[in-house]
């Protein structure tokens, strides 16, 4: 995979990276972090410019995640119907997921683009829970910014050694994943003890 898309990426550099990252980004698990990688990289061997890397990279973050946020948003309610997420979105939980996206769901979009799977739905799912445009744009904007900075430096600093660089990232992306995953237990589990304490009362 890493040498496949190293040679689509010396023969039509900048386009690998906004295709990439714009359709990883509209909730299309392709690798999108990885072809932003190899035009780091690219660029740290002298065959492509860092800075248009940069621009490709956050100009398909940013229009991926806002075509994703637009197809969540427009089928959400076809979407929550599916047996499978029909299971999960009862109406008390789609109610609680709406009102996190209108007050927190920027974080959910910012820090989503350091998180493994995240990264992917981040858009649709504010779409779907009817989280604010404006807010999911700046929000949006702000982190693809952030998350193609960080991305281009560790291709820069790696140089041509893809692989580690790759690596680098995975990790850093599962690390992140899994303080999501922890976190949220821990919350489910507050939530549950304070509703017992209530009803104690």
């Amino acid at each position: 995979m890493l040498q496949w898309l190293l040679d689509l990426g010396t023969r039509y550099g900048y386009t690998v990276v906004f295709v990439g990252v714009m359709i990883e980004s509209m909730g299309i698990p392709v690798p999108g972090e990885t072809a932003l990688l190899v035009g780091a990289v690219l660029a740290a061997t002298g065959h492509l410019n860092i800075a248009l890397v940069a621009l490709a990279g956050w100009s398909g973050a940013v229009i991926g995640d806002n075509i994703g946020y637009w197809v969540g948003r427009k089928f959400s309610h076809r979407l929550t119907t599916l047996p499978l997420l029909r299971r999960i979105y009862t109406p008390s939980n789609l109610e609680h997921a709406e009102k996190f996206f209108a007050k927190r769901g920027w974080l959910a979009v910012f820090f989503g683009r350091f998180i493994a799977l995240l990264r992917i739905l981040a858009g649709p799912l504010a779409g779907m829970h009817r989280m604010p445009w404006i807010r999911f744009l700046i929000a949006n904007a702000l982190g693809g910014a952030c998350w193609v900075a960080a991305v281009c430096a560790v291709g820069l600093l790696v140089g041509d050694h893809l692989d580690e660089a790759e690596e680098i990232l995975q990790r850093s992306g599962y690390a992140g994943l899994a303080a999501l995953v922890v976190g949220g237990v821990l919350w489910i589990v507050f939530s549950w003890r304070r509703h017992q304490r209530h009803r104690a009362v």
